[in-house]
């Protein structure tokens, strides 16, 4: 079976679903280090207990490196398709039926044709297409793969109309003046791990059948497409920069992934890329705003200050110019 169920956005999809896992005071959550600190949103009378395990630098999972960190009160591991790459979940997920563990995907940093969507290869995952696409101001998509997790809570629907506010919201972002404004302002300060607080947006309502007929008349064919000549222009300027791609175009080529990511030898470097975008309105980013125990993982840290993100929304391909010193 696979069920789908429309909320506001991703983080609204996973709070709903841990809403419907009732774990108990002893129980907890596996995240994988990275974890951005909106997973961590929950509704205030809830407080899980969780725990974090190792990835490999590629941000691949292992299995051996998730087995260390599981005990007799593990009740949900959580898995993230970083950057839109399919982890290879067969042997996790026959390992958490044995333990009796619901899996969990984070499936927010791409979009794909949900038709195609595997319902093998865990009980339970979520999607953000309102991260990924302009046009999309609102969405979360939450699917649920297994008869064994029960459907409780229901979503109310909103009385208040978010589609027309994030609509105007939008269209001033389009106005090129917008463009101008936004970077003449001092850059954001990208570098440092402790800059940046996302804000709680959770919320459990669902989805209007006008947003849900939005998501649905995506053309993933013609996104995907952009994304792939994105990544491949990406490339062309990691080569150009001297730092490292982190992921393989057939690592992303299923869907339309949000980030494209690479290494940098050192953090001034990152520091000079991240100017360099900002002086050709390029918005090139760090990510992710890691939860306050992170940041005292010494090892996260080090390696979150050699990364960097690069957009993968609009046609930069087209732009074989796009980053000039000036």
């Amino acid at each position: 079976m696979k069920n789908f169920y429309y909320l506001h956005n991703g983080r609204s999809a996973l709070n709903f679903i841990l809403k419907n896992v009732h774990l108990k005071n002893d129980q907890e959550i596996l995240y994988p280090d990275f974890s951005c600190d909106v997973l961590f949103q929950y509704d205030f009378q809830n407080n899980y207990k969780y725990n974090f395990y190792q990835i490999k630098r590629d941000f691949k999972i292992s299995l051996n490196l998730i087995k260390k960190k599981i005990t007799k009160k593990t009740k949900i591991i959580l898995v993230i398709n970083f950057f839109g790459i399919k982890q290879n979940l067969k042997r996790l997920y026959k390992l958490c039926k044995k333990k009796d563990i619901l899996l969990v995907v984070d499936d927010c940093h791409t979009f794909y044709n949900l038709k195609k969507s595997n319902n093998k290869d865990c009980d339970v995952k979520f999607f953000s297409p309102s991260k990924i696409f302009d046009e999309i101001n609102i969405g979360g998509i939450l699917q649920v793969n297994t008869n064994s997790l029960k459907i409780t809570n229901k979503l109310r629907k909103s009385l208040f109309d978010y589609d027309f506010i994030l609509n105007l919201k939008n269209k001033l972002k389009k106005v090129s003046i917008y463009k101008k404004l936004k970077f003449s302002r001092k850059r954001p300060k990208y570098e440092d791990q402790n800059f940046f607080e996302s804000s709680i947006n959770v919320n459990n309502f669902s989805l209007t059948k006008k947003n849900i007929k939005k998501i649905n008349s995506i053309n993933i064919f013609n996104e995907n497409k952009k994304r792939k000549e994105n990544f491949k222009f990406w490339v062309s300027i990691c080569d150009k920069l001297k730092i490292k791609p982190l992921l393989k175009i057939k690592d992303i080529e299923h869907g339309c992934p949000l980030f494209f990511v690479a290494h940098c030898r050192n953090e001034n470097l990152r520091k000079y890329i991240f100017d360099l975008g900002w002086k050709n309105k390029v918005n090139i980013i760090s990510w992710p705003t890691l939860h306050s125990d992170q940041k005292k993982n010494k090892k996260v840290i080090n390696y979150w200050k050699k990364l960097i993100y690069f957009p993968m929304n609009e046609k930069f391909y087209k732009k074989k110019k796009l980053l000039n010193e000036k």
